[in-house]
Protein backbone atom coordinates (compact mmCIF):
# COMPACT_ATOMS: atom_id res chain seq x y z
CA UNK A 1 0.00 0.00 0.00
CA UNK A 2 1.72 3.97 -1.04
CA UNK A 3 0.94 6.21 1.55
CA UNK A 4 0.40 10.13 0.84
CA UNK A 5 3.96 11.80 0.65
CA UNK A 6 3.43 14.56 1.90
CA UNK A 7 0.75 17.05 3.79
CA UNK A 8 3.09 19.80 3.73
CA UNK A 9 2.99 22.29 1.02
CA UNK A 10 6.59 23.21 0.69
CA UNK A 11 9.82 20.65 1.73
CA UNK A 12 12.27 22.16 3.90
CA UNK A 13 16.11 21.86 2.96
CA UNK A 14 19.08 20.80 5.21
CA UNK A 15 19.53 23.85 8.18
CA UNK A 16 16.78 25.83 6.66
CA UNK A 17 15.86 27.98 9.59
CA UNK A 18 13.23 27.32 11.39
CA UNK A 19 12.98 29.13 14.19
CA UNK A 20 13.25 32.81 15.65
CA UNK A 21 16.15 31.94 16.58
CA UNK A 22 19.07 29.49 14.57
CA UNK A 23 20.98 28.25 17.88
CA UNK A 24 19.55 27.25 20.75
CA UNK A 25 19.77 25.32 23.94
CA UNK A 26 19.17 21.95 22.31
CA UNK A 27 21.39 22.82 19.52
CA UNK A 28 24.33 23.07 22.36
CA UNK A 29 22.96 20.09 24.18
CA UNK A 30 23.82 18.03 20.72
CA UNK A 31 26.99 19.74 20.56
CA UNK A 32 27.93 18.66 23.86
CA UNK A 33 26.97 15.11 23.18
CA UNK A 34 28.75 14.45 20.30
CA UNK A 35 31.70 16.75 20.29
CA UNK A 36 33.05 16.79 23.93
CA UNK A 37 35.98 14.84 23.69
CA UNK A 38 36.99 17.58 21.66
CA UNK A 39 38.00 19.13 24.93
CA UNK A 40 40.33 16.33 26.07
CA UNK A 41 42.69 17.47 22.51
CA UNK A 42 43.82 20.93 24.77
CA UNK A 43 47.02 20.63 26.30
CA UNK A 44 46.87 19.15 30.08
CA UNK A 45 43.02 17.35 29.41
CA UNK A 46 43.46 14.26 31.64
CA UNK A 47 43.86 16.75 34.96
CA UNK A 48 40.15 17.25 34.51
CA UNK A 49 38.88 14.82 32.41
CA UNK A 50 36.30 13.72 34.64
CA UNK A 51 34.16 17.15 34.32
CA UNK A 52 34.57 16.15 30.66
CA UNK A 53 33.54 13.43 30.62
CA UNK A 54 30.77 14.77 32.96
CA UNK A 55 29.36 17.46 30.84
CA UNK A 56 26.98 15.26 28.26
CA UNK A 57 24.94 13.64 31.57
CA UNK A 58 25.03 17.00 33.22
CA UNK A 59 23.57 19.01 30.03
CA UNK A 60 20.88 16.50 29.95
CA UNK A 61 20.33 16.85 33.75
CA UNK A 62 20.01 20.62 33.33
CA UNK A 63 17.76 21.16 30.70
CA UNK A 64 15.91 18.59 32.46
CA UNK A 65 15.36 21.24 35.09
CA UNK A 66 15.33 24.53 32.55
CA UNK A 67 11.67 22.59 31.31
CA UNK A 68 10.55 21.24 34.17
CA UNK A 69 9.42 25.12 35.40
CA UNK A 70 7.61 24.89 31.66
CA UNK A 71 4.22 25.13 32.28
CA UNK A 72 3.08 24.11 29.32
CA UNK A 73 1.39 21.00 29.11
CA UNK A 74 3.14 17.70 27.32
CA UNK A 75 2.09 13.71 27.49
CA UNK A 76 5.37 11.58 27.43
CA UNK A 77 5.62 8.91 25.04
CA UNK A 78 4.17 5.35 26.49
CA UNK A 79 7.79 4.51 26.56
CA UNK A 80 8.07 7.23 29.67
CA UNK A 81 5.74 4.88 32.08
CA UNK A 82 8.07 2.01 31.90
CA UNK A 83 11.08 4.86 32.63
CA UNK A 84 9.58 6.02 35.45
CA UNK A 85 8.80 2.23 37.12
CA UNK A 86 12.77 1.67 36.18
CA UNK A 87 13.69 4.29 38.39
CA UNK A 88 11.51 4.02 41.15
CA UNK A 89 12.93 0.03 41.47
CA UNK A 90 16.18 1.42 41.26
CA UNK A 91 15.76 3.92 44.04
CA UNK A 92 14.05 1.26 46.10
CA UNK A 93 16.40 -0.93 45.54
CA UNK A 94 18.81 1.21 47.38
CA UNK A 95 17.63 -0.03 50.34
CA UNK A 96 19.51 -3.80 49.16
CA UNK A 97 21.72 -4.77 52.13
CA UNK A 98 24.18 -5.40 49.49
CA UNK A 99 23.75 -2.03 48.10
CA UNK A 100 27.12 0.54 47.88
CA UNK A 101 25.37 3.69 49.27
CA UNK A 102 27.68 6.32 47.73
CA UNK A 103 28.45 4.42 44.46
CA UNK A 104 24.07 3.42 44.59
CA UNK A 105 23.12 7.06 45.25
CA UNK A 106 25.91 8.33 42.21
CA UNK A 107 24.00 5.28 39.79
CA UNK A 108 20.41 6.38 40.53
CA UNK A 109 21.48 10.17 39.35
CA UNK A 110 23.24 8.95 36.68
CA UNK A 111 20.76 7.17 35.42
CA UNK A 112 18.17 9.96 35.57
CA UNK A 113 20.53 11.87 33.69
CA UNK A 114 20.13 9.14 30.62
CA UNK A 115 16.60 8.84 30.32
CA UNK A 116 15.85 12.74 31.38
CA UNK A 117 15.20 13.99 27.80
CA UNK A 118 11.90 11.65 28.35
CA UNK A 119 10.54 14.84 30.37
CA UNK A 120 11.72 17.33 28.19
CA UNK A 121 12.49 16.66 24.86
CA UNK A 122 9.34 16.27 23.57
CA UNK A 123 8.80 20.15 24.75
CA UNK A 124 11.71 21.59 23.26
CA UNK A 125 10.99 19.47 19.86
CA UNK A 126 7.57 20.08 18.14
CA UNK A 127 8.00 20.39 14.37
CA UNK A 128 9.04 17.42 12.03
CA UNK A 129 10.89 20.29 9.97
CA UNK A 130 13.41 21.26 13.22
CA UNK A 131 13.50 18.05 14.22
CA UNK A 132 15.12 17.29 10.82
CA UNK A 133 17.15 20.04 11.00
CA UNK A 134 18.91 18.68 14.42
CA UNK A 135 19.18 15.25 13.10
CA UNK A 136 21.26 17.20 9.80
CA UNK A 137 23.48 18.17 12.96
CA UNK A 138 24.21 15.02 14.69
CA UNK A 139 25.03 13.72 10.78
CA UNK A 140 27.59 16.79 10.17
CA UNK A 141 28.98 16.56 13.82
CA UNK A 142 29.38 12.85 13.39
CA UNK A 143 30.87 13.34 9.67
CA UNK A 144 33.13 15.57 11.41
CA UNK A 145 34.19 12.84 14.15
CA UNK A 146 34.59 10.48 11.66
CA UNK A 147 36.77 12.81 9.08
CA UNK A 148 38.92 13.22 12.11
CA UNK A 149 39.43 9.54 12.64
CA UNK A 150 40.24 8.73 9.14
CA UNK A 151 42.96 11.74 9.25
CA UNK A 152 44.30 9.96 12.60
CA UNK A 153 45.16 6.58 10.19
CA UNK A 154 46.64 9.25 7.72
CA UNK A 155 48.09 11.87 9.65
CA UNK A 156 48.54 9.80 13.70
CA UNK A 157 51.28 12.69 14.07
CA UNK A 158 49.21 15.43 13.51
CA UNK A 159 45.72 14.39 14.52
CA UNK A 160 45.69 12.13 17.45
CA UNK A 161 45.39 13.18 20.97
CA UNK A 162 48.14 14.30 22.85
CA UNK A 163 47.38 11.65 25.79
CA UNK A 164 44.85 8.46 26.02
CA UNK A 165 42.93 7.90 28.78
CA UNK A 166 44.73 8.05 32.19
CA UNK A 167 41.85 6.07 33.97
CA UNK A 168 42.10 3.67 31.29
CA UNK A 169 46.11 3.26 31.87
CA UNK A 170 46.01 3.40 35.35
CA UNK A 171 43.50 -0.12 35.21
CA UNK A 172 45.44 -1.68 32.31
CA UNK A 173 48.77 -0.37 31.62
CA UNK A 174 48.97 -1.85 28.20
CA UNK A 175 45.24 -0.86 27.19
CA UNK A 176 46.45 1.56 24.46
CA UNK A 177 48.68 -1.42 22.66
CA UNK A 178 46.29 -3.93 23.14
CA UNK A 179 44.40 -1.94 21.00
CA UNK A 180 46.71 -1.20 18.31
CA UNK A 181 47.64 -3.39 14.91
CA UNK A 182 50.05 -4.03 12.51
CA UNK A 183 49.10 -1.71 8.86
CA UNK A 184 48.97 -2.54 5.51
CA UNK A 185 52.39 -0.66 4.98
CA UNK A 186 53.73 -2.56 8.55
CA UNK A 187 53.71 0.73 10.77
CA UNK A 188 51.16 0.26 14.06
CA UNK A 189 47.71 1.18 13.96
CA UNK A 190 45.83 2.22 16.85
CA UNK A 191 42.42 2.32 16.26
CA UNK A 192 41.56 5.36 16.03
CA UNK A 193 40.27 7.43 18.67
CA UNK A 194 38.00 10.37 16.77
CA UNK A 195 37.39 13.43 18.56
CA UNK A 196 37.97 11.34 21.85
CA UNK A 197 41.09 9.77 23.90
CA UNK A 198 39.96 6.37 24.41
CA UNK A 199 41.52 4.38 20.98
CA UNK A 200 38.50 2.66 18.37
CA UNK A 201 35.93 5.57 19.89
CA UNK A 202 35.57 6.77 16.47
CA UNK A 203 33.15 3.62 16.02
CA UNK A 204 29.75 5.32 17.15
CA UNK A 205 30.76 8.55 14.74
CA UNK A 206 31.39 6.38 11.70
CA UNK A 207 28.35 3.38 12.28
CA UNK A 208 26.00 7.23 12.80
CA UNK A 209 27.70 8.81 9.84
CA UNK A 210 27.43 5.82 7.58
CA UNK A 211 23.67 5.23 8.51
CA UNK A 212 22.51 8.90 8.86
CA UNK A 213 24.63 9.57 4.88
CA UNK A 214 22.13 7.00 3.44
CA UNK A 215 19.21 7.41 5.00
CA UNK A 216 19.41 11.47 4.03
CA UNK A 217 20.51 10.84 0.63
CA UNK A 218 17.08 9.35 0.03
CA UNK A 219 15.49 12.56 0.02
CA UNK A 220 15.01 13.30 -3.61
CA UNK A 221 13.65 16.65 -3.44
CA UNK A 222 17.42 17.62 -2.41
CA UNK A 223 19.93 18.28 -4.91
CA UNK A 224 22.69 16.11 -6.96
CA UNK A 225 25.68 17.77 -4.59
CA UNK A 226 23.66 17.14 -1.10
CA UNK A 227 22.71 13.78 -2.08
CA UNK A 228 26.53 13.18 -2.95
CA UNK A 229 27.67 14.90 0.05
CA UNK A 230 25.95 12.28 2.52
CA UNK A 231 26.96 8.98 0.40
CA UNK A 232 30.20 10.41 0.80
CA UNK A 233 30.69 11.06 3.96
CA UNK A 234 28.47 7.29 4.42
CA UNK A 235 31.85 6.16 3.25
CA UNK A 236 34.23 7.99 4.59
CA UNK A 237 32.10 6.92 8.53
CA UNK A 238 32.39 3.23 6.88
CA UNK A 239 35.75 2.93 6.65
CA UNK A 240 36.20 3.96 10.11
CA UNK A 241 34.19 1.79 11.44
CA UNK A 242 36.16 -0.92 9.46
CA UNK A 243 39.83 0.04 10.66
CA UNK A 244 38.21 0.59 14.28
CA UNK A 245 37.24 -2.93 13.85
CA UNK A 246 34.55 -2.83 16.41
CA UNK A 247 32.23 -5.76 14.81
CA UNK A 248 29.48 -5.29 17.12
CA UNK A 249 28.93 -2.02 15.69
CA UNK A 250 29.33 -3.27 12.59
CA UNK A 251 26.63 -5.44 12.07
CA UNK A 252 24.19 -3.51 14.15
CA UNK A 253 24.55 -0.84 11.25
CA UNK A 254 23.86 -3.70 8.43
CA UNK A 255 21.05 -4.65 10.39
CA UNK A 256 19.97 -0.86 10.17
CA UNK A 257 20.58 -0.60 6.83
CA UNK A 258 18.38 -3.48 5.85
CA UNK A 259 15.76 -1.68 8.18
CA UNK A 260 16.08 1.14 6.57
CA UNK A 261 15.17 -0.96 3.51
CA UNK A 262 12.12 -2.60 4.82
CA UNK A 263 10.69 0.87 5.72
CA UNK A 264 11.15 2.65 2.45
CA UNK A 265 9.33 -0.93 0.77
CA UNK A 266 6.71 -0.24 3.53
CA UNK A 267 5.74 2.66 2.35
CA UNK A 268 5.79 1.67 -1.41
CA UNK A 269 8.89 2.99 -2.72
CA UNK A 270 10.12 0.36 -4.45
CA UNK A 271 12.23 2.46 -6.71
CA UNK A 272 13.59 4.05 -3.69
CA UNK A 273 14.58 0.98 -2.08
CA UNK A 274 16.23 -0.60 -5.01
CA UNK A 275 18.66 2.53 -5.39
CA UNK A 276 19.18 2.55 -1.78
CA UNK A 277 19.83 -1.25 -2.07
CA UNK A 278 22.62 -1.00 -4.47
CA UNK A 279 24.50 2.30 -3.28
CA UNK A 280 24.77 0.34 0.16
CA UNK A 281 26.44 -2.39 -1.06
CA UNK A 282 28.27 -0.46 -3.21
CA UNK A 283 29.40 1.22 -0.09
CA UNK A 284 30.21 -1.10 2.40
CA UNK A 285 32.04 -3.12 -0.26
CA UNK A 286 34.01 0.09 -1.42
CA UNK A 287 34.66 1.32 2.67
CA UNK A 288 35.90 -2.41 2.74
CA UNK A 289 38.15 -2.05 0.28
CA UNK A 290 39.81 1.16 1.33
CA UNK A 291 40.11 -0.12 4.86
CA UNK A 292 42.00 -3.32 3.87
CA UNK A 293 44.02 -0.94 1.90
CA UNK A 294 45.14 0.78 5.19
CA UNK A 295 44.63 -1.83 7.98
CA UNK A 296 45.79 -4.81 5.40
CA UNK A 297 45.10 -8.16 6.62
CA UNK A 298 43.99 -7.63 10.17
CA UNK A 299 41.39 -5.51 9.60
CA UNK A 300 40.28 -7.92 6.26
CA UNK A 301 40.63 -11.01 8.91
CA UNK A 302 38.52 -9.25 11.27
CA UNK A 303 35.47 -9.31 9.54
CA UNK A 304 35.90 -11.83 7.18
CA UNK A 305 35.84 -14.34 9.67
CA UNK A 306 32.62 -13.64 10.71
CA UNK A 307 31.45 -15.27 7.49
CA UNK A 308 33.92 -18.01 8.00
CA UNK A 309 32.54 -18.61 11.22
CA UNK A 310 29.27 -17.84 11.32
CA UNK A 311 27.04 -15.41 13.05
CA UNK A 312 25.85 -17.11 16.03
CA UNK A 313 29.29 -19.26 16.54
CA UNK A 314 31.15 -15.54 16.69
CA UNK A 315 28.24 -14.38 19.12
CA UNK A 316 28.76 -17.21 21.11
CA UNK A 317 32.16 -17.14 21.18
CA UNK A 318 32.56 -13.58 22.27
CA UNK A 319 29.32 -12.26 24.22
CA UNK A 320 27.39 -15.56 24.47
CA UNK A 321 28.83 -16.62 27.75
CA UNK A 322 27.79 -13.23 29.07
CA UNK A 323 24.14 -13.83 28.22
CA UNK A 324 24.11 -17.69 29.19
CA UNK A 325 25.78 -16.15 32.33
CA UNK A 326 22.77 -14.21 32.99
CA UNK A 327 20.05 -16.43 33.07
CA UNK A 328 21.25 -19.20 33.81
CA UNK A 329 23.31 -18.07 37.23
CA UNK A 330 22.81 -14.74 38.17
CA UNK A 331 19.10 -14.59 37.26
CA UNK A 332 18.90 -17.08 40.43
CA UNK A 333 21.76 -15.60 42.41
CA UNK A 334 19.99 -11.74 42.73
CA UNK A 335 16.34 -12.10 40.93
CA UNK A 336 15.49 -9.14 43.29
CA UNK A 337 18.17 -7.31 42.10
CA UNK A 338 22.08 -7.60 43.74
CA UNK A 339 21.47 -3.85 45.60
CA UNK A 340 22.98 -1.06 43.52
CA UNK A 341 26.44 0.49 42.67
CA UNK A 342 28.33 -2.84 42.64
CA UNK A 343 29.08 -2.47 38.50
CA UNK A 344 29.94 0.26 36.31
CA UNK A 345 32.01 3.69 36.25
CA UNK A 346 29.87 4.81 39.19
CA UNK A 347 31.41 2.09 41.19
CA UNK A 348 34.79 3.27 39.87
CA UNK A 349 34.63 6.67 41.05
CA UNK A 350 32.23 6.37 44.26
CA UNK A 351 32.56 2.69 44.99
CA UNK A 352 34.49 0.63 47.34
CA UNK A 353 36.54 -2.01 45.32
CA UNK A 354 37.74 -3.84 47.96
CA UNK A 355 34.60 -4.24 49.34
CA UNK A 356 34.11 -7.83 50.77
CA UNK A 357 30.39 -7.47 52.05
CA UNK A 358 29.67 -6.12 48.42
CA UNK A 359 32.23 -6.96 46.21
CA UNK A 360 32.28 -5.25 42.74
CA UNK A 361 30.52 -7.44 40.21
CA UNK A 362 31.72 -7.53 36.58
CA UNK A 363 29.14 -6.48 33.56
CA UNK A 364 29.33 -7.07 30.10
CA UNK A 365 26.19 -6.25 28.96
CA UNK A 366 22.97 -4.59 29.66
CA UNK A 367 21.01 -7.27 30.60
CA UNK A 368 23.19 -8.12 33.43
CA UNK A 369 22.92 -4.02 34.73
CA UNK A 370 19.24 -4.58 34.82
CA UNK A 371 19.17 -7.45 36.48
CA UNK A 372 21.77 -6.47 39.17
CA UNK A 373 20.38 -2.89 39.58
CA UNK A 374 16.69 -4.22 39.91
CA UNK A 375 16.27 -8.00 39.02
CA UNK A 376 13.63 -9.28 37.40
CA UNK A 377 11.48 -6.29 37.27
CA UNK A 378 13.91 -3.89 36.30
CA UNK A 379 14.74 -6.43 33.29
CA UNK A 380 10.92 -6.54 32.70
CA UNK A 381 10.17 -2.48 32.83
CA UNK A 382 13.22 -1.16 31.23
CA UNK A 383 13.32 -3.42 28.58
CA UNK A 384 9.96 -2.69 28.08
CA UNK A 385 10.38 0.81 27.61
CA UNK A 386 12.93 0.25 24.64
CA UNK A 387 10.41 -2.10 22.82
CA UNK A 388 7.61 0.25 23.64
CA UNK A 389 10.23 3.35 21.91
CA UNK A 390 11.24 1.29 18.85
CA UNK A 391 7.89 0.62 18.24
CA UNK A 392 6.26 3.92 18.64
CA UNK A 393 9.38 5.06 16.30
CA UNK A 394 8.21 2.58 13.94
CA UNK A 395 4.17 3.05 13.54
CA UNK A 396 5.43 7.09 12.87
CA UNK A 397 7.87 5.68 9.82
CA UNK A 398 5.30 3.83 8.32
CA UNK A 399 2.04 5.19 8.64
CA UNK A 400 2.82 9.02 9.01
CA UNK A 401 1.55 11.27 5.96
CA UNK A 402 3.68 14.21 6.32
CA UNK A 403 7.49 13.75 4.58
CA UNK A 404 9.36 15.36 7.42
CA UNK A 405 7.91 13.17 10.02
CA UNK A 406 8.61 10.00 7.82
CA UNK A 407 12.47 11.07 6.96
CA UNK A 408 12.88 11.77 10.90
CA UNK A 409 11.41 8.30 11.77
CA UNK A 410 13.02 6.19 9.59
CA UNK A 411 16.14 7.59 11.02
CA UNK A 412 15.36 7.75 14.54
CA UNK A 413 13.91 4.31 14.68
CA UNK A 414 17.07 2.84 13.12
CA UNK A 415 20.02 4.85 15.60
CA UNK A 416 17.52 3.12 18.54
CA UNK A 417 17.20 -0.13 16.93
CA UNK A 418 21.18 -0.24 16.79
CA UNK A 419 21.36 1.34 20.43
CA UNK A 420 18.90 -1.72 21.07
CA UNK A 421 21.07 -4.32 19.81
CA UNK A 422 24.21 -3.49 21.14
CA UNK A 423 22.67 -3.90 24.55
CA UNK A 424 23.77 -7.88 23.95
CA UNK A 425 27.30 -6.12 22.76
CA UNK A 426 27.80 -3.83 26.27
CA UNK A 427 25.87 -2.04 28.46
CA UNK A 428 24.50 0.73 25.96
CA UNK A 429 21.56 2.36 28.02
CA UNK A 430 24.50 3.01 30.98
CA UNK A 431 26.10 5.44 28.51
CA UNK A 432 25.64 8.65 26.41
CA UNK A 433 24.08 5.57 23.63
CA UNK A 434 20.75 6.16 25.98
CA UNK A 435 20.92 9.86 26.99
CA UNK A 436 20.75 9.64 22.78
CA UNK A 437 18.31 7.10 22.68
CA UNK A 438 15.76 8.88 24.73
CA UNK A 439 16.22 12.21 22.96
CA UNK A 440 15.55 10.95 20.07
CA UNK A 441 12.80 9.30 20.88
CA UNK A 442 10.71 12.06 22.66
CA UNK A 443 11.79 14.53 20.36
CA UNK A 444 10.12 12.09 17.68
CA UNK A 445 7.01 11.93 20.47
CA UNK A 446 7.05 15.92 20.14
CA UNK A 447 6.52 16.28 16.94
CA UNK A 448 3.97 13.51 16.71
CA UNK A 449 1.68 15.10 19.38
CA UNK A 450 1.63 18.26 17.24
CA UNK A 451 0.87 16.60 14.50
CA UNK A 452 -2.33 15.06 15.47
CA UNK A 453 -2.89 18.25 17.85
CA UNK A 454 -3.35 20.57 14.52
CA UNK A 455 -5.90 19.50 12.98
CA UNK A 456 -8.31 19.77 15.72
CA UNK A 457 -6.68 23.34 16.47
CA UNK A 458 -7.63 23.95 12.85
CA UNK A 459 -11.25 22.43 13.40
CA UNK A 460 -11.75 24.68 16.54
CA UNK A 461 -10.71 28.14 14.52
CA UNK A 462 -12.56 27.30 11.62
CA UNK A 463 -15.52 26.12 13.92
CA UNK A 464 -14.65 29.97 15.92
CA UNK A 465 -14.38 31.79 12.69
CA UNK A 466 -17.76 30.43 11.60
CA UNK A 467 -19.37 31.24 15.11
CA UNK A 468 -18.38 34.47 14.72
CA UNK A 469 -19.74 35.22 10.97
CA UNK A 470 -23.04 33.47 12.65
CA UNK A 471 -22.66 36.04 15.45
CA UNK A 472 -22.40 38.92 12.95
CA UNK A 473 -25.11 37.79 10.90
CA UNK A 474 -27.50 37.28 13.55
CA UNK A 475 -26.19 40.77 14.93
CA UNK A 476 -27.02 42.40 11.55
CA UNK A 477 -30.48 40.84 11.66
CA UNK A 478 -31.41 42.36 15.20
CA UNK A 479 -30.33 45.66 13.56
CA UNK A 480 -32.21 45.43 10.33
Amino acid sequence: MAYPATTVNRISEPFEETSSSMWGLVEVFILIQFLWGALLFLPGAQSFRMSVRILPYFSSLALFAFYYGNRQRYRMPAAGKFVVIALLLLVINLAHPQTQLMAGAAQCVFQFCIVAPVFWAGKAVKSPRYLNRLLWLIFIVNAANSLVGLLQIYFPQYFMPPEFSSLAQSMNRDYVEALSYQGASGQMIIRPPGLSDMPAGAAVAGMTTALMGIALSMRREWGARTRTFCLAMSGVGMVVLYLTQVRSLFLMMVAAICALLTLVVRRGQRREAVWASLTSLALVVGAFLWAISLGGKTVADRFVGITEVGLFNSFQSNRGFFVEQTINTLLFEYPLGAGVGRWGMMTVYFGDLASIESPPIHVEIQMTGWLLDGGVLMMLFYGSAVVSALLYCYRRAVRSADIEMVSAARIIFCFNLIIAGTTLAGPSFNTQLGIQFWFLTAALHGCGVGLTRRPRDARRQRGGAMLGSEASAGISEVRR
